[in-house]
Formats: structure tokens, sequence, C-alpha cells
């Protein structure tokens, strides 16, 4: 049992990082939609990829701030909640602060590519697999272990296990998604369409939510 001091109980700040991945998301997908010229950023040719100018690097790093915005906001939750786990959380967040920033460098290397389009360069898997490792091995961890702490101190708990189903069927249909890329049988730039990236910002958004309305945590709370 953890005795949970007044100094830990404000999950407010980090519970609005939560809800405010869901609008990052819809800024993404605002500025994409009108300006990428192909449905897949793997067909992009070298002509396409120098039209885009500024804009390449602007949806590189709106891509990368939804799960940047999540690993800080969990990080911060799990350490105020006193769990047991803050110190895996925090290194989870780190894991896919660094990937994602990793994302957004690689991403803005590419634009100068020589390749004939951006699926066939050197750069398509590294900053694919950056994003997809940033999940797998960091935020969706990171959301599972702090949502289950968040039970435990009894704020927003139906909510926080709600979320802990949702996201563990996202993470492993995900996986099994991509399975036939990790098993060498496949090709990232041969992949289209997979389950919509934007549900990690509703689960965030609804984990927020729920703290936000739940009130502070039990004390002596297990962790």
């Amino acid at each position: 049992m953890t005795v949970i001091s007044e100094s830990t109980v404000d999950l407010k700040r980090p519970a609005w990082l939560l809800v405010l991945t869901l609008p990052a998301f819809v800024a993404f997908v605002a500025v994409v939609h009108p300006t990428m010229p192909v449905t897949y950023s793997a067909e992009l040719t070298r002509a396409q990829l120098d039209d885009l100018g500024l804009m390449w690097p602007l949806m590189a790093l709106l891509w990368a701030v939804p799960t940047i915005l999540a690993a800080v906001g969990l990080a911060i939750m799990a350490v105020r909640l006193q769990s047991s786990r803050a110190r895996v959380v925090g290194i989870l967040a780190t894991v896919a602060i660094v990937l994602m920033s990793a994302y957004v460098v690689i991403e803005v290397v590419a634009q100068r590519s020589n390749a004939a389009t951006f699926g066939t360069s050197g750069f398509y898997e590294p900053v694919t697999m950056a994003s997809l490792l940033a999940s797998w091995f960091g935020v969706i961890p990171a959301t599972l272990i702090t949502a289950i702490a968040l039970a435990k101190a009894g704020v927003a708990r139906k909510t926080a296990l709600t979320v802990v189903g949702l996201v563990t069927l996202y993470w492993v249909t995900e996986i099994l998604l991509y399975l036939p890329v990790l098993l060498g049988s496949s090709t990232l730039a041969g992949m289209e369409g997979g389950v919509p990236p934007f549900l990690m910002g509703v689960f965030w958004a609804i984990l927020g939510g729920g703290v936000l309305r739940s009130g502070p945590p039990r004390r002596n709370a297990p962790s």
C-alpha cells in the first residue's frame, strides 16, 4: 500500500495533455488531407517531395506531436500516482520521445533523397519503424501501466479499465497486421491500410477526460 500525498494528487495537467492528443491528430489530418498528392506517402515521387517544401517537415512534426504529448502526460501521471512502475513508464515515455524525434529528423532528411519514390528510398522503412516502435514499445505499454495504476488508485476506474481493454486490442491487432512485414514475407512500402492511428488519440482523450471528471486518488491506494 502506498500513501499518496497531497502534492501528488494533481492529475489535471497531465490529463489535459492526454486530451490534447486528439485535436493534435485532427490538426495532422487537416493539414495532410488537402496537401498530400497521393494516398500513401510511399508513393510520393522525387518531384512531389520537392513540391511539398516546408509542408513535409510540418506534417512530420504534426504526426509526432500526439505521441510526445501522450508520453509526457503518462510519465507525469504515473509519478503523481506514486505508482511503483512510474520509472518504467518514464523509460517507455523517453523511448517514445526519442524515436519520434528521430522520426522527424529522418523525414526531413528523406526529402532530399534521390530515389524515384519515397517508398523505394533508404529512409522509408527506418522512418516507419521509428513511428511503430514508439507506439508498440513506448506509449502503448506506458498507457496500459498508467491506466492500471489509475484504476488501482480509484481514479476513473471504469474508464481506465475500458481503455486498458481497447488499447490492448489495438496493440494486438496492429502487430498481427504487420506480422507479414515482421516475418519478412512483405515490405513496409507494400502495406496499405491498417488500424487507424488516430484511435490512440481517442483512447487517450477518453482516459484524460475520465481523469478530469474523477476525484483525486484514494489515500493509501495500492500502486
